[in-house]
């Protein structure tokens, strides 16, 4: 009987403890959210954890990272590095955000270029007139293998006549091939800008944004893991190589499931 009421005392009193604990917590992260809004109203908040470091937690909006202590005061940029693993903290929350569910990709508005049996696929933004684009359509494009590639036009205000031109590809009679004879320099844009299909572009910069695209080229994975400049042919093959057996690893896994 004593054993007994030793066990229910444990079991409660480990309840009460791990209740008081995430209450704690929860109660730090509201100080937190309260604190930051109030001093940087115009920040979005998007989740905001404890690190492993004491009274120090990790804070994520929009796609970046920085610290803040529990008094909600003072504010921290920069990488957190474990010296014991030489993890950097930081970078792994980064990485962790940089995925996109192709599920949630507007494909029917891309313009779709297949190499090869098109069995693998990736997604790029693009700015018609960003030049390390073009370099990736000259460069590493036709030399990748056995891929579908959707592009997402995403022009870039620095770009004054991008926002145009992308307009001027969607409303050819041939967007694809548009795209590719103007992106390696083999034939000017036609003149018209209007037509019902420009408005795919309005959809395209707000899946872009979104996404927390900033600069172009930026290129989504089979996997969803989004890699971004421009990328050497056979590196960005081997790179969607590995996406791609993860990404059949992990529908293998759910269909076990």
């Amino acid at each position: 009987m004593l054993k007994k009421l030793r066990l229910v005392f444990l079991y409660f009193f480990t309840v009460f403890f791990v209740w008081y604990g995430y209450a704690r917590s929860r109660t730090a992260v509201d100080l937190i959210e309260s604190s930051i809004k109030s001093r940087l109203p115009k920040l979005s908040i998007d989740k905001i954890t404890k690190t492993p470091v004491s009274d120090i937690y990790e804070v994520r909006s929009n796609k970046k990272v920085f610290y803040i202590d529990v008094s909600g005061r003072y504010l921290f940029v920069g990488n957190l590095v474990d010296l014991f693993t030489h993890d950097n903290l930081t970078q792994i929350a980064i990485e962790s955000m940089s995925f996109v569910n192709w599920g949630q990709l507007p494909l029917n508005v891309a313009i779709r270029h297949v190499n090869g049996d098109g069995r693998r696929k990736i997604a790029i933004f693009t700015d018609p007139d960003c030049p390390f684009c073009k370099r990736l359509e000259e460069e590493t494009v036709p030399s990748l293998k056995n891929v579908t590639i959707y592009y997402f036009l995403f022009p870039l205000e620095i770009h004054v006549s991008a926002t145009d031109n992308s307009k001027k590809i969607l409303c050819s009679k041939t967007p694809e091939i548009t795209y590719l004879n103007w992106m390696r320099g083999t034939k000017p844009l036609p003149e018209k800008n209007q037509c019902d299909t420009a408005s795919n572009l309005q959809v395209m910069l707000d899946k872009g944004r979104e996404l927390g695209v900033e600069a172009t080229p930026t290129i989504v994975l089979p996997d969803g893991k989004i890699v971004t400049g421009l990328i050497p042919a056979d590196y960005l093959n081997q790179l969607i190589t590995n996406a791609q057996a993860e990404s059949s690893v992990e529908i293998e896994s759910k269909v076990e499931k």
